[in-house]
């Protein structure tokens, strides 16, 4: 597992920087920790995102992240990205808990240690998500 400039990620292998399946139709919620690094980047709040159900989002241009480059199949702020994206590709699904998303091609390959890691991070994102938004997921 590997490291990124802006901390910690699950999967940092090559085949991530090309796939760009988790950027399809994405539905990510940013906290104010992301909205302010991707501002500082010299992004506008409603260029790259959309308020919906409750949360600031990542917006979807033409069926993908606004920050996916489908013709390189690249993230133009990978290593700024934002927590929600770093903890992928594990998820937290209503009613279940953390699990790992199945539409991801690796995920399969997650090791424990990556498990492990990823729960941290996640926890990390809830909890700066009840104190963003007010709210308590997890």
């Amino acid at each position: 597992m590997g490291r990124t400039k802006s901390g910690d990620a699950v999967f940092t292998r090559r085949e991530c920087l090309k796939c760009g399946l988790c950027c399809i139709n994405t539905e990510m919620i940013l906290l104010k920790s992301d909205i302010r690094r991707l501002c500082s980047l010299g992004y506008r709040l409603e260029e790259f995102a959309v308020f919906k159900s409750g949360f600031w989002r990542l917006r979807n241009v033409d069926g993908h992240c606004f920050f996916y480059e489908p013709l390189s199949g690249k993230c133009l702020i990978y290593r700024y990205r934002p927590l929600g994206c770093r903890v992928y590709p594990i998820i937290w699904v209503e009613g279940v808990g953390p699990v790992v998303d199945e539409e991801c091609p690796l995920a399969h390959t997650l090791t424990k240690e990556e498990w492990n890691e990823g729960l941290k991070l996640l926890r990390k994102f809830l909890e700066m998500l009840s104190r963003d938004y007010g709210v308590d997921i997890g």
